[in-house]
């Protein structure tokens, strides 16, 4: 259920008044200034008139000069609140919201960022958090005007009344036409909302896309610089024509001010001026009385503006509470107590699969159903197939970033996603390297120990870069294990190789030592040969631990206990390497033909080595 404008607004100035005390006296302060200083305005032509109409030099010069003292003094309050005040809400979108929301991004569950539904709320809570005018600082600001207009309205409404109830009425009609014609706008925008979500966010990607330096090189060489200024057109186009469907609904209110208007000054003027000529009133108390009729419609028309924008921000805001609300990965496990990776480190995991079905949320589409397979403490089994057959699928599962749609997966016979075993302990015990992977742009000793500095184990660090084959091309760099990749973060930052890179998560996945060993795929870049060569290194580190090893190329885990041959999500075939060859199936056609491209792939480069030399 939606949290209400109160309700979120109450969430807001909490947050505002924990963090600075001295905030609700200010905010006192600002709404009373705010509400006199129009008034003080208001007051100053009627005040300035009686001084002329009165002959007397000093009358004029005393009464008008304490109005101006006056105001000026309630502007210096104003101005001076209203300068702490905009700080505190920044301070607190910042140092409050916006630090929960990037808590919550790395602690909640895989499965609430990677599906494209979840993804969007994600966007959402991001964009609600992202400016002055997003949802949760414009909840505060919105709120605030509100209490100002409600004061203001009730000074205003009272003197307009003491003059005519009809005026009022008219101005009260003209209110509840323009609410109306908001409504409808807000309705029309709000049902865009999420075409323009979409279109911003396949800009970001452009955007971003330009300015990433792996891809610079491709748009240049490949010409590709006219497609992505068609595209970015195209989208700055459909962004123009949402854009222009919401502004046209919202001209309608202002039509309607504008005809409202006409005949509330026609009344307001015929009134003020039988009034004068009658006698009832002077030339000053008409200019203040005018004042009040003008000053009564633009508290109307800011009550209503201001009423919608606040129902704006709170919608804005409870998307920032549907993303907090997602679930976090909890220790609550009965292994919570004790870390899973000091009690298994030296007894490598028995993993199954039991009737396991998975589809990705938004998609009715099964990766798998009813999926079994066991993988014995210690042994070193692949999965191989053709792209889409639900190598990867089955890889993020294993890890605990998806829990099984139905199914069970067990860890050494406890049931995983159960309250006998806690996940986030369970990724603990892993050591993983995902396709294109690559290291973050912090220290090489970071990268490798993947934690604080204060928690490195800098000996263990040199070791894991030793055994990789990294620490000699480390020892040449200026600040050794502590330089930065890439200049992102730091301007002494190297930019590593494709085969430096794959020793530095070798190294990482050795520092780590995990029970258990995954690679999917993580040398997909590479040639055959090359990533041959770095499974054998793989191979040879996964001694004592179960290991799975994906891969779409077959030659690169002939070495493993026992390959999965997967096929549109089922288990097609099963056996060693050798086993499967001499079976003549599925696998055995797939590693011939495969070899056949790899062995003329090497025959045709050596022949131009050849030529060249």
């Amino acid at each position: 259920m939606k949290n209400t404008s109160l309700k979120n607004t109450c969430i807001a100035y909490k947050a505002v008044f924990k963090r600075y005390p001295a905030s609700p006296f200010l905010l006192l302060l600002h709404i009373v200034t705010r509400v006199l200083i129009p008034i003080s305005y208001t007051v100053i032509p009627a005040v300035a008139i009686r001084g002329i109409t009165s002959g007397s030099l000093k009358y004029f010069f005393s009464s008008l000069g304490i109005v101006l003292l006056a105001v000026c003094a309630l502007n210096m309050i104003n101005g001076f609140c209203n300068s702490f005040l905009q700080g505190y809400r920044i301070f607190t979108r910042l140092g409050d919201f916006m630090l929960k929301f990037f808590n919550k991004s790395l602690t909640t569950g895989y499965m609430n960022i990677e599906p494209e539904p979840k993804h969007k709320i994600m966007d959402k809570a991001s964009d609600a958090i992202s400016g002055n005018w997003g949802g949760v600082e414009n909840i505060m600001l919105q709120s605030m005007e509100l209490i100002i207009l409600i004061f203001g309205l009730f000074t205003y409404g009272t003197a307009v009344f003491m003059l005519d109830w009809k005026i009022m009425a008219i101005t009260i009609g003209m209110f509840v036409v323009d609410t109306a014609c908001r409504e409808w706008a807000i309705r029309y925008s709000d049902k865009h909302r999420e075409e323009r979500s979409v279109i911003f966010r396949k800009i970001n990607y452009i955007k971003n896309s330009i300015r990433n330096v792996s891809a610079g090189k491709d748009i240049r060489i490949f010409g590709l610089e006219g497609w992505f200024h068609s595209r970015f057109e195209k989208l700055l186009k459909a962004v123009e024509k949402n854009q222009r469907g919401v502004s046209l609904h919202w001209y309608f209110p202002t039509i309607a001010d504008c005809l409202f208007m006409f005949p509330r000054d026609l009344l307001a003027y015929s009134l003020l001026i039988g009034k004068v000529l009658s006698g009832q009133i002077d030339i000053a108390t008409f200019t203040l009385y005018l004042g009040l009729v003008s000053g009564f419609a633009n508290w109307i028309y800011g009550l209503s503006n201001t009423f919608h924008n606040l129902r704006a921000a709170s919608h804005a805001f409870n998307d920032y509470n549907d993303f907090m609300a997602l679930e976090d990965l909890k220790d609550d496990g009965a292994d919570a107590g004790t870390p899973l990776a000091e009690q298994s480190s030296s007894n490598p995991p028995e993993i199954e699969f039991r009737n396991v079905s998975f589809n990705y949320e938004g998609s009715d589409k099964k990766i798998f159903e009813d999926l079994s397979f066991k993988i014995k403490a210690g042994e070193k089994i692949a999965l191989v197939g053709n792209n889409g057959a639900g190598k990867t699928t089955i890889v993020k599962l294993l890890c605990g970033l998806y829990p099984p749609v139905s199914g069970q997966i067990f860890v050494d016979g406890k049931l995983l996603w159960n309250s006998s075993m806690s996940v986030k302990q369970y990724m603990k015990t892993i050591s993983v390297l995902f396709q294109d992977t690559n290291p973050f742009a912090l220290s090489i000793a970071m990268n490798v120990a993947s934690c604080d500095e204060k928690d490195m184990n800098r000996e263990r660090i040199k070791e894991s870069l030793k055994k990789a084959g990294l620490l000699e091309k480390v020892d040449t760099l200026i600040h050794k294990e502590d330089t930065y990749i890439t200049q992102e973060l730091d301007d002494d930052g190297v930019q590593l190789s494709g085969g430096e890179i794959q020793k530095l998560l070798l190294a990482k996945a050795i520092y780590k030592d995990g029970s258990l060993l995954v690679l999917d795929e993580p040398t997909s870049a590479l040639d055959p040969i090359a990533e041959s060569k770095i499974y054998e290194e793989y191979n040879r580190f996964a001694n004592n631990k179960t290991a799975v090893f994906i891969s779409h190329r077959l030659a690169s885990t002939k070495f493993c206990d026992r390959i999965l041959f997967l096929e549109n999500g089922k288990i097609i075939e099963e056996g060693s390497h050798k086993e499967l060859m001499e079976k003549g199936g599925k696998y055995r056609e797939i590693f011939d033909i495969q070899s056949h491209y790899y062995a003329e792939s090497t025959k045709d480069k050596k022949a131009n080595q050849e030529e060249l030399a």
